[in-house]
Order: structure tokens, then sequence, then C-alpha cells
């Protein structure tokens, strides 16, 4: 083989020595430092610019949390999620990095809800984590976290969530009740001239359309010509005769009433001032007895 073609196969096995270099490191990267899939480094970007609330919005979107207003299991994701997404802004972590602390977040919660992990086997898990984030795969490549880094994630997460373990476990391993918030009625509305009967007269509907109604009509028209014709509705005597009706005085006008109250009147008086009369001559008979002793001792 000429010089020149070991030449060219030396370059060819340097270049793949160096790509399986790069797939190597690449792979143990991808492995020690894992990225949250939900989201892009671009987008991890977007958000970085944006209020709390809107971060919580998005939020929603992309955990696709549609009832956290009123479930408790999704409104206490959102709340895991946010939180932890926002305390990594307020920490001044990349892109990278903080890709790194949501897929550590996921994680641990996956290990809860899926496989039920106890305690000690959730915080190994999170160990071996971090300390993969300590090691670099090459002398030219800096570790994801520096040590002071590391510290500040491991205070985070004993507070967020291991001290809290036991309420995530019973999150999601206890099912829960939905609660019912509304109650919905249907109120159906009927016309009361169709069948509703009119209670006030105390009689069955038949006879109210048969007998009254007829006299309703003609009573009404006659209001109708009066008002026409300029008179007071209130000083006709078809209001006289409704109120004879109402009173129970039908075919009595009114100075017949007049005449009946006038003799009561007088009867009630003169029984009154007869009784008063009789009263009176008692009383002063009674006076004129005890003075008459009175009388006789003073002429003596």
């Amino acid at each position: 083989m000429s010089a020149k073609g070991k030449q060219s196969n030396k370059s060819a096995d340097k270049n793949a020595n160096d790509r399986n270099d790069v797939e190597s490191k690449e792979n143990y990267a991808e492995k020690a430092n894992p990225q949250w899939k939900l989201i892009s480094h671009e987008q991890i970007n977007t958000l970085l610019d944006l209020t709390v609330e809107q971060v919580q919005f998005q939020f929603e979107e992309i955990l696709g949390l549609k009832n956290y207003q009123t479930c408790l299991k999704e409104a206490s994701l959102l709340d895991y999620f946010v939180s932890g997404f926002w305390w990594t802004r307020e920490m001044n972590y990349t892109c990278q990095q903080i890709s790194f602390i949501m897929a550590l977040l996921q994680l641990l919660l996956d290990n809860i809800s899926e496989k039920q992990m106890p305690f000690v086997d959730n915080l190994n898990e999170f160990a071996k984590m971090i300390s993969g984030t300590r090691q670099s795969p090459s002398p030219e490549v800096d570790s994801l976290f520096d040590a002071e880094q590391a510290m500040s994630i491991t205070d985070y997460l004993k507070c967020s969530l291991f001290q809290n373990y036991q309420l995530y476990e019973f999150l999601f391993s206890q099912p829960r009740e939905e609660l019912l918030l509304g109650k919905k009625r249907t109120i159906e509305v009927i016309s009361s001239a169709d069948f509703v009967a009119p209670l006030e007269e105390g009689m069955n509907t038949d006879d109210y359309l048969h007998y009254m109604t007829p006299v309703e009509q003609q009573e009404e028209g006659q209001r109708t010509s009066q008002e026409e014709d300029g008179e007071v509705p209130g000083e006709t005597a078809l209001e006289q005769e409704k109120e004879n009706k109402a009173t129970g005085l039908e075919g009595y006008n009114v100075q017949d009433v007049k005449d009946v109250l006038g003799d009561l009147t007088k009867e009630m008086l003169g029984t009154l001032q007869a009784e008063f009369t009789e009263k009176l001559r008692v009383q002063e008979e009674s006076f004129s007895t005890r003075l008459e002793p009175l009388k006789h001792s003073a002429c003596k």
C-alpha cells in the first residue's frame, strides 16, 4: 500500500474516532444532565421575559391543566412546576440549567405518582442526579453546576418536595370525590291565561269563564266609554255596584245605605244617652242621701 493510501486511512480513522468521542460526550451529557422534554431552550428564553401570572398561564397550556381551579391535584402540580421555574429564574440559571432542574422536578414527581417510590429511594435518586451534574466528560467542558449551585438546588427541593413528601404521596394515592359546586334547575314558565284558576273567586275555571268573563268584558267596555266622555271612573254607578258586591250590599243604592246607617246611629246614641241619664240620676240620689246628715248637723 502506498504512503498516500496509508495517510488517507489514518485520516478516516481519526475522523471516526472524533465522531465517536463527540457522540459519547453527547450521550454522557444526556444521561448525566437530562433536559426537560416538554419545552425547548427557545421556549425557556421566552418564559424568562414574562411575569409570574403569564408564566402560570403558559404552564397551564404546557401541562394540560385545565381544571386547576376546581381540582386539588392539578392545582398542586401547577404550583409545583411554576414555583420551581420561577425559583430558577431568580437564581439566574442558564436555559440548560433550568431545563435540567425542570426535568429533575418531573422525575422526582413521577417516582411518587407512577412508581410509588419510598422517600429514601427517591432521595437517593436525587443524590445521583445532582452528583452527575458535578462530573464533566472532558477537562475542556465545565460541569453543569458548581458546588454552591448544587447546594442551592438541594435546599430548594428539601423545602418544596421532600419536607412535604407524605402530602404528595397522599395526593397521588388517595382518590378524591368530586364536589358538587353548583345545581342546575329548570323553571317552566306557564301562561296564567291557559289554565290557572282564579283562586280569589273560589270557583273553578269553567264557571269563571262562563259567568264572570262576559260581565268583566261588559264592565270594561262601559268604563272605556265613560272615560271617553270625560267622566271620573271612581264616581260611576259601575264602581258603586262593584263596591256593593264587595261589601254584600247588592240591591241597595247609596241613599239607602245612608238611611240605614243613620237609623242605626240614632238608635245606638239614644240607648247610650238613656243609660248615661239613668247612671247620672242614681249618682245624684246617692250624693243627696249622703249630704242630708251633714245638713242637719250644720243646723244644730
